[in-house]
């Protein structure tokens, strides 16, 4: 059965795990930063940060930003159900 609002859900499920990986990398980088500033080691530290992907300002921007791709998945994916709900004459 091809409805179109499965596809809509779909949008909606890849759009949060978008922002679930967005999410995950942020808080790695944020943690990896946090690592490598407790190190007991000042060469290797040094060296961590240099290779670090993002600032700590950059990586909470993008925790944000993450939340909101995420709150917007949701919501589409709600629409989905709805859509189907009202297809079907009921509601979930």
């Amino acid at each position: 059965m091809n409805i179109g609002s499965m596809s809509i859900m779909q949008n909606g499920i890849r759009g949060f795990q978008n922002a679930q990986s967005l999410i995950n990398r942020s808080a790695a980088d944020l943690a990896h930063l946090n690592v490598t500033h407790s190190s007991q080691n000042p060469e290797a530290s040094e060296a961590d940060e240099v290779s670090a992907i993002r600032s700590p300002e950059e990586s909470i921007a993008a925790l944000k930003q993450g939340e909101i791709y995420a709150r917007a998945g949701a919501k589409v994916i709600s629409a989905g159900y709805d859509t189907i709900g009202t297809l079907l004459d009921i509601r979930v």
